[in-house]
């Protein structure tokens, strides 16, 4: 299939903290639409450091490969690199103790569209004034709730619900062996029409925006730059941690039809 996206609609934003760990990185060409969202850290060193070095590792990986349509293996080996590049950071910078960030990937193509995540910036598919997709957090708590330890409502109030279960992070000292390496959450959606929106979002944004608010503003007649400003007054000053995101709008999906080569015999 070939998809045709409008103008993506992409913020980053302060909130109440003294910097901003959130990168939002963007390729949107004739060669490649991919979409990245990291947030750095806070309780780690240098994590506006992480979310970059994080954000140009992929993207670097991506244009050596010559944009591969990304899955497990192919994300793997990005994210090899960007570990690389922390442990560059680590031994050139003794002062800081450890790196790390979320990741939130975004990659249209002839297949759909790549999603890929860890740790707790989301993306959102919305069809329709609703909700038809969207990544689990990588928390300890719904970790706890899958194993049957503590209640979805306990969750919502339980002192780790903060906590990471997953994220690419290194600490100074540790070698680069490959079960260090965090193994990314990827999934191909097949289903995409026009009219779809991606809403990809670091977790600061969801302090003030819940599934219903989000569903009503975009499922709006407004431009997507419009809904963005809409979400955007709802976070304003009451905000405390960085929130970023970006709203992507499918304008068009054209079914490619396959090739028949007839085999002929020798």
């Amino acid at each position: 299939m070939h998809i045709e996206i409008n103008k993506p609609a992409a913020f980053s934003h302060i909130g109440q903290r003294p910097i901003n760990q959130d990168t939002v990185y963007q390729v949107d060409s004739d060669q490649a639409k991919l979409f990245l969202i990291c947030d750095g850290m806070g309780g780690a060193d240098k994590g506006e450091v992480a979310s970059q070095l994080l954000c140009e590792g992929v993207i670097s990986y991506a244009e050596s490969a010559g944009y591969p349509v990304f899955d497990q293996e192919h994300l793997s080996a990005a994210l090899g690199q960007v570990y690389k590049s922390f442990y560059d950071y680590l031994n050139r910078y003794p002062f800081v103790s450890r790196m790390g960030s979320t990741l939130a990937l975004l990659q249209f193509h002839e297949q759909g569209a790549t999603v890929g995540h860890i740790g707790d910036s989301r993306i959102y598919q919305l069809r329709a004034g609703k909700i038809i997709f969207q990544t689990k957090d990588h928390k300890q708590v719904n970790d706890m709730v899958e194993a049957g330890i503590i209640t979805a409502v306990q969750a919502q109030t339980h002192p780790w619900r903060n906590r990471l279960s997953r994220a690419v992070v290194l600490k100074a000292g540790e070698s680069l062996q490959p079960t260090a390496i965090a193994s990314p959450e990827v999934r191909v959606l097949t289903d995409i029409r026009a009219g779809d929106s991606f809403f990809m979002c670091t977790d600061g944004v969801l302090e003030q925006i819940d599934d219903y608010t989000l569903e009503t503003i975009v499922s709006g007649m407004l431009s997507d730059q419009a809904k963005v400003t809409a979400l955007l007054a709802l976070c304003g000053d009451k905000t405390k941690d960085n929130y970023s995101g970006c709203l992507i709008s499918v304008k068009t999906v054209t079914q490619t039809a396959s090739v028949y080569k007839p085999v002929v015999a020798s």
